[in-house]
């Protein structure tokens, strides 16, 4: 992998921290159903920011 490569997964893995960190921070103020969506965002997230950590492992 080239180190363009590593910038993108880089730069997906910064983005993808900042989106849950923003979402945990506003998950205590959402309703009951929102929170139950706001889980589904933030797992998707966290699944994401793992694939981006196995990619960067094998870089």
């Amino acid at each position: 992998m080239t180190g363009n490569d590593n910038s993108k997964l880089l730069h997906d893995l910064r983005s993808k921290c900042s989106s849950l960190k923003s979402a945990a921070e506003l998950y205590k103020d959402c309703s009951a159903a929102e929170k139950k969506e706001m889980l589904a965002l933030m797992n998707a997230a966290a699944a994401e920011i793992t694939k981006l950590l196995a990619q960067l492992d094998k870089a």
